[in-house]
């Protein structure tokens, strides 16, 4: 009896919380006031999937010759330029959709709270953000009140990527390999009240070569494009 019931407790939670969820998303949905794209970030360095980051000042004397044979070719990759690609990406895909709104940028970039909001000091050490962003504490409950009462924006968002790279075919480092993108898209009222948090996560289908760990930056940047967009379809797909 007491394993019914405990069966009859978690199935009753689980259609509570998809529920919820649901009911979560035709508020967001249902609300046609833009939202303001406060943050995104991403780590810094973008490593192979489940292994420490790698330094190119320990490469091998052959490793180093290929490198500098041709400026594209890499072995450590950092998200700067990714980072920027992915704003607009994103930026990109919701405005061609008719589902949600992004507020206008230098509105809300420019606007007193946003240039005062608190910051995540921490992530400056290993994440990146585009171009004139700031790492936003989605936390400052006191930013997202300023800004709506500033600008009339009532709803915020907060995008945290975490990009990888895996070799699928090959041995070793000798092979090919593809991206991986976790999207983490989280949307906050003025008060402060979650609206939306999920975690998107997207494999593009292209893949690159990859010979001793070196590969091609430009190539490298292709497959995230593709994953990135892939991610923002997804997230629209779940809306």
């Amino acid at each position: 009896m007491k394993k019914a019931g405990l069966i009859l407790i978690v199935t009753a939670l689980v259609f509570f919380t998809a529920g919820c969820a649901s009911s979560a998303r035709t508020a967001l949905l249902a609300q046609k006031d833009p939202i303001a794209l406060v943050s995104m970030v991403s780590n810094e360095d973008i490593n192979w999937e489940g292994e420490p980051p790698e330094d190119p000042r320990v490469a091998g004397p052959l490793t180093k010759k290929k490198l500098r044979s041709d400026s594209d070719l890499v072995i450590v990759t950092a998200a700067d330029e990714i980072i920027n690609i992915a704003e607009g990406i994103f930026r990109n895909t919701i405005a061609a959709s008719a589902q949600i709104s992004l507020a206008d940028k230098d509105t809300v970039l420019n606007s007193r709270a946003y240039l005062e909001a608190k910051e995540k000091k921490y992530t400056k050490r290993d994440m990146v953000k585009p171009d004139n962003y700031r790492f936003v504490d989605y936390g400052d409950r006191k930013f997202l009140a300023a800004l709506a009462a500033e600008t009339g924006i009532n709803r915020s968002m907060f995008i945290e990527f975490n990009l990888t790279k895996y070799m699928i075919s090959g041995i070793g480092k000798f092979g090919n390999a593809r991206t991986e993108v976790k999207m983490l898209v989280i949307i906050l009222d003025a008060k402060g009240k979650t609206i939306y948090r999920k975690e998107h996560i997207a494999v593009g289908d292209s893949t690159m070569h990859v010979s001793n760990g070196i590969y091609s930056q430009m190539e490298l940047t292709e497959l995230f494009r593709e994953s990135i967009t892939e991610a923002c379809y997804d997230f629209l797909e779940q809306l």
